[in-house]
């Protein structure tokens, strides 16, 4: 079954975890033990690295599993992640994307009118920032943010209200997108959809269709 990325090596972690426990420090740096899964998982702002987990840098997050900018930030001239002015402001209605480049107001993935973002068009996944896809998929193809992809889960109540609503409680335990159309693509970047009907679980966005 596929990993999703910030699990990508789950059970090599929890194979490490087991041959260095010390009663006194379960986990390794960037790791913390979840007693739910009783094993060492990367710390929710790290990245697996080998058989352990990197921290990312105090100014970014952990995106699809990198390190990256949040939504609606990017790296500046000192590479630091800021702010961008017009990415992800309000819109719909009569308040409209003044700025020139995120021109385009983006629907809520929920469908809530009110939570609509301001938000690039795009030709493919370089035209966007690091914490978006092109949905080339989109009649006009716009910069979209899938939020709640590699979070940890336990059950799939731990990824609602989310896009990742699929909870892998097989390998990964993250939450991963699901309900994909395989003619039509609309994963994250880095996932293709696949189907793995022959399991009982549909459509899901992997890294991997094997």
């Amino acid at each position: 079954m596929m990993a999703a990325n910030r699990f990508i090596s789950f059970l090599m972690l929890a194979n490490a975890a087991g041959c260095l426990f010390d009663s006194n420090e379960r986990c390794g740096p960037a790791m913390e033990y979840d007693a739910t899964l009783a094993v060492c998982v990367c710390a929710p702002n790290a990245v697996v690295s080998g058989l352990g987990c990197t921290a990312c840098a105090d100014d970014e997050v952990v995106v699809n599993g990198a390190c990256g900018c949040a939504a609606g930030s990017t790296k500046n001239a000192d590479n630091l992640c800021e702010r961008v002015v017009g990415l992800g402001d309000p819109c719909g209605g009569t308040t409209p994307c003044t700025d020139d480049k995120y021109s385009f107001c983006a629907p809520d993935t929920a469908g809530v009118a009110t939570s609509n973002t301001c938000t690039a068009m795009c030709t493919s996944d370089a035209d966007c920032d690091s914490a978006y896809t092109c949905a080339t998929w989109e009649a006009q193809p716009y910069c979209r943010e899938f939020a709640g992809v590699g979070k940890m889960c336990s059950s799939p109540a731990d990824c609602d209200g989310t896009d990742a609503a699929f909870c892998d409680t097989f390998q990964s335990h993250t939450c991963i997108v699901s309900g994909c159309s395989l003619s039509g693509n609309e994963c994250p970047k880095g996932t293709t959809c696949c189907d793995f009907s022959n399991f009982g679980l549909g459509t899901l966005c992997a890294e991997a269709c094997q």
